[in-house]
């Protein structure tokens, strides 16, 4: 007969997630690009180029992109940038969900780690920036330089193989893991007003 004053106290709405979930798309385009540039870079085939480029003699030179620094650099650092995508990846996801527990599971929480999740996220994308865009920037200078040999490649017989036409692939892919990764450290700063399911 008399109504009630009591009302169900609905949970707060979660926070909108598309940043989150925008710096993780950004985060995989990375570790994808990333690593296929170091592939393409280190399966390049043995390129031969018949006469020295310097003196006009007639020898046969084998070479590979294991005879260029800067192109070696670039397998390393990438795989290296692709490792550490994938823990900025676990983190953002796995250490990004426990942070989000419910306030009623706290007291059986574990006590916090010494080192903040969030810290060590900063230090990984900052390294990975680093070593993506020194590697890229190192092929670029490299293919300036080396130009007259990387073009002996690309004008050498069907059978000489195809160093140089890989090493404009993995450069390229290269640049595309470097822009992704600087966008990826932009976009997690940036408030997107729209939620993707599930909440991170």
């Amino acid at each position: 007969m008399y109504g009630s004053d009591c009302h169900v106290m609905d949970d707060p709405p979660a926070a909108p997630n598309g940043s989150k979930v925008v710096t993780l798309l950004f985060r995989l385009s990375t570790l994808a690009l990333a690593l296929t540039s170091a592939v393409v870079m280190a399966t390049a085939s043995e390129c031969t180029i018949y006469g020295d480029l310097h003196d006009g003699a007639g020898t046969a030179t084998a070479v590979t992109f294991k005879d260029y620094q800067p192109f070696v650099y670039l397998v390393g650092s990438n795989i290296a940038a692709t490792i550490l995508e994938v823990a900025a990846i676990y983190l953002q996801v796995v250490a990004g969900n426990k942070q989000g527990g419910d306030a009623n599971d706290e007291e059986d929480a574990p006590p916090p780690p010494m080192i903040n999740p969030r810290d060590v996220l900063v230090a990984a994308d900052v390294a990975v920036q680093v070593l993506l865009y020194s590697a890229t920037g190192a092929v670029f200078a490299a293919a300036m330089a080396y130009g007259p040999q990387i073009s002996a490649c690309a004008g050498a017989s069907a059978g000489a193989g195809h160093l140089c036409e890989q090493v404009r692939r993995s450069k390229i892919i290269s640049l595309a893991a470097s822009l992704s990764a600087g966008l990826a450290s932009i976009a997690k700063d940036v408030p997107l007003p729209f939620s993707v399911w599930p909440h991170m």
